[in-house]
């Protein structure tokens, strides 16, 4: 990847279709799709639907995943509910990424809550995964992190990286709210932060990434990949002069702080027609015997489901 993008070429993402519809009886979406290695080529998936509340759950599937390929195996199953009245994920809970440590699984989660006149809360909990059993249990009651000094609207953290005995993360923190005449609107950006035990994080100061100019408001769901030194990050954002909805962006950093923004180089738009042609969105990035995969959402963020893209070597 290195040698491509040195040579000014965008990564060479080729799209293998859905791999998962919302067809579960009294549920809609496929949302935040993320993925850890099992066993051989079994991997285990989580990802979010909505039931008929539009209130977000956590579901879990066993997939196959080889020679540029994943299939699911099996029926989904419900792993996470939204949390206990006044909890910070008592309206939703939605899958963002897994991660391993010491022979642990966890996934990192984050917790929904509702607001009076369509504003809302987001911050990031964490669940213990059984990959055996395919089952999630929840560590707190409370985020891991969340609203504080650092983070006056909300931290929704969705990329994990751990370098030794030090975890990062790169989140999303609410920026501001503000009033028009459509209702409130919106504007948050990718903040990194570190831990010694993945729970307790000190938080930067400021954006990764600021934002490109003043149609663009939103990132979404950053993914981060480290290879040889380089941390390379693919994010959701919106908006721009003439699109509004989301497309996936692009950037490389040497130490996981200072990132050098390249949407060109991406790799990867909206088709041309069918369930990923109006938005492109959430995506997450994987390696598995030295193929490179991307889990990413299409339109209606996700209610379409998710779908594969695979690294093309021969590029």
């Amino acid at each position: 990847m290195k040698d491509l993008l040195n040579a000014g070429n965008p990564v060479p993402w080729k799209k293998r279709g859905l791999i998962f519809s919302p067809t579960m009886l009294g549920f809609t979406h496929g949302s935040h799709p993320c993925a850890i290695h099992f066993k051989d080529d079994i991997f285990v998936v989580a990802f979010t639907c909505r039931d008929k509340f539009r209130r977000s759950h956590v579901f879990l599937s066993y997939a196959t995943v080889e020679n540029g390929s994943m299939v699911l195996t099996g029926t989904p199953k419900l792993a996470m509910e939204p949390g206990e009245a006044g909890t910070f994920d008592c309206d939703g809970v939605i899958s963002v990424c897994l991660i391993r440590h010491e022979d642990q699984h966890y996934l990192y989660y984050v917790g929904w809550q509702n607001l009076p006149e369509s504003l809302w809360i987001c911050d990031t909990g964490r669940a213990i995964l059984d990959p055996v059993g395919l089952t999630l249990k929840k560590e707190f009651s409370g985020p891991v992190l969340g609203r504080d000094k650092s983070n006056p609207l909300f931290a929704a953290a969705t990329a994990f990286h751990i370098t030794g005995n030090v975890w990062h993360t790169w989140y999303n923190s609410g920026v501001k709210w503000e009033k028009t005449a459509a209702g409130w609107h919106h504007r948050y950006g990718i903040h990194h932060a570190s831990s010694a035990n993945g729970v307790d994080w000190v938080c930067d100061p400021g954006m990764c990434i600021p934002f490109a100019d003043e149609h663009e408001y939103a990132f979404g769901r950053p993914t981060v990949y480290v290879s040889a030194g380089i941390y390379y990050m693919w994010f959701a954002h919106r908006a721009t002069a003439d699109v509004a909805s989301y497309r996936i962006g692009f950037a490389t950093s040497r130490d996981g702080l200072k990132w050098d923004r390249k949407d060109t180089l991406a790799g990867i738009d909206v088709s041309s027609e069918g369930w990923d042609s109006e938005m492109i969105c959430y995506p997450y990035v994987f390696e598995h015997r030295g193929t490179m995969y991307m889990l990413y959402n299409g339109n209606g963020y996700g209610s379409t489901g998710f779908g594969l893209a695979v690294l093309e070597k021969d590029k």
